[in-house]
């Protein structure tokens, strides 16, 4: 299959889940040190949405919904026919509409429609991360079956990964909420990464 004509999707999809990936580690990372109001191991990410510094972890996020969005048709295009999903495509397109969603939402804090903003966000952050840990998981797998090494099992690892995070997070209600939340989003900003180098792997070949 010549896959040439998508070139330049793929090198969009690159450069934007590389400046996704690193804009939201940045900014969430740096919040974490910055906002001492509140306690990182308890606090979800989303908490950090509001208040100083939230313009800026919205805007990542922003940032990151694009970047999913160029993803499900670039990595799509990158495979060969017979390995191509359209269900993973779907599941990081779904992804990237919901994503906003969670971070426009906490704007509506201290409104008459807090608490109807306050179910979105929820629903919409369930979402993201299922659709997440899913697609990835039948991404990696498609991208295995192409040619097994090393760094495509690593893809398929880490969404597993993510996958058993993902179950932890809803689950195990004991566990301090912040440290589940943002250890699932380390290993989807790992896998991301990942994704992106194996699109430049692509391209190369082609």
């Amino acid at each position: 299959m010549d896959r040439h004509h998508h070139a330049p999707l793929q090198r969009l999809s690159i450069a934007l889940l590389c400046t996704a990936v690193a804009a939201f580690a940045l900014t969430a990372g740096t919040l974490q040190f910055t906002r001492i109001d509140l306690d990182p191991i308890a606090m979800p990410l989303s908490t950090y949405l509001r208040g100083p510094g939230g313009f800026w972890l919205r805007d990542a996020y922003y940032l990151m919904a694009a970047s999913l969005a160029v993803f499900a048709f670039a990595g799509y295009r990158a495979m060969a026919n017979a390995s191509r999903s359209v269900l993973a495509s779907a599941l990081f397109m779904i992804a990237a509409v919901a994503l906003p969603v969670v971070a426009y939402t906490v704007l509506f804090e201290n409104t008459a429609q807090e608490n109807l903003a306050r179910l979105v966000h929820g629903l919409a952050a369930q979402a993201t991360f299922l659709c997440l840990v899913m697609g990835m998981l039948l991404w990696s797998s498609r991208w295995q079956q192409q040619e097994s090494t090393h760094a495509r099992r690593a893809g398929v690892v880490l969404a597993w990964l993510a996958f058993v995070q993902m179950w932890v997070l809803a689950l195990w209600k004991d566990l301090p909420p912040g440290l589940t939340q943002k250890l699932l989003i380390v290993l989807i900003l790992l896998w991301l990464g990942w994704a992106a180098w194996q699109l430049r792997r692509e391209q190369r070949r082609d």
